[in-house]
């Protein structure tokens, strides 16, 4: 059977518009944004339908004579849409020297991003989160817990990224007498030293009220590798400056979207 010129032409316009819609429909993923190696979250979502996983591979802490280590705390990520993901933070294993071990608490995350997601040179979101008391004896806060994490992230110049957060905590009192109210706030900054490796300086601020009232202080440092697009690997160090911090906290971790 012959095909006229008019009607080929006619099939080829119609398969060049099939093969536009098609791509215009197969939207490119976000850029690898975490929420650790720093404790200033990050205002960006993964992306809808795709899931995130976050860990902490290693880490130890050292306050005054008390020495603990933790293995394998994840964070583990879903998009619902394309300004929410869903998260649920895993402490696998921690370990207090001459002390208790095992499963940490576990907190279920809902972030909402409310603008910047995809454009523009600010991004914010907002974080309600509960902690549940599933940890082990001696490692668990053994009551439910809760608060909501509120971080900005915003472009500097000369290739610097920047990111604030304020974070409010509603914490058991370690007298087993009720709650108290806790803040958080925190400031970091980013710079790329090379295509794939950055890094990233933070001063942290914690106040807490009851009887085990507390001001803490930390300046967190750290490098990252993006070994790709989708995986990157971390590691650094929290440094207590004030009486109440934890002295001394190096750590390292493995991230990746899927």
């Amino acid at each position: 059977m012959k095909i006229s010129i008019a009607k080929k032409w006619a099939v080829a316009a119609a398969a060049a518009s099939a093969i536009q819609i098609s791509g215009a429909e197969i939207k490119a993923i976000r850029p690898l944004s975490t929420d650790r190696p720093d404790t200033t979250e990050s205002p960006y979502t993964v992306d809808a339908g795709h899931f995130q996983i976050e860990m902490e591979i290693g880490s130890a802490t050292v306050d005054g004579g008390q020495k603990s280590y933790g293995f394998g705390e994840t964070n583990l990520k879903l998009g619902i849409d394309e300004s929410t993901d869903i998260q649920l933070v895993l402490p696998l294993y921690n370990h207090i020297v001459s002390g208790a071990e095992g499963f940490g608490d576990m907190q279920i995350r809902v972030k909402r991003n409310l603008w910047g997601n995809d454009s523009g040179e600010t991004a914010l979101a907002v974080m309600p989160y509960i902690q549940l008391p599933t940890g082990s004896n001696g490692i668990s806060d053994e009551e439910t817990q809760g608060g909501v994490i509120v971080p900005l992230a915003f472009e500097g110049s000369h290739g610097w990224s920047y990111a604030v957060q304020a974070q409010f905590d509603l914490v058991a009192d370690p007298s087993g007498s009720g709650h108290n109210f806790s803040v958080l706030t925190s400031a970091t900054a980013a710079h790329s030293l090379t295509a794939r490796l950055g890094a990233f300086f933070e001063i942290v601020t914690v106040y807490g009220e009851g009887t085990a009232a507390t001001s803490e202080q930390y300046l967190n440092s750290g490098l990252t590798w993006a070994v790709s697009d989708t995986v990157q690997l971390d590691g650094g160090a929290r440094i207590g400056i004030s009486n109440d911090a934890e002295d001394f906290s190096p750590f390292f971790g493995i991230s990746a979207k899927f």
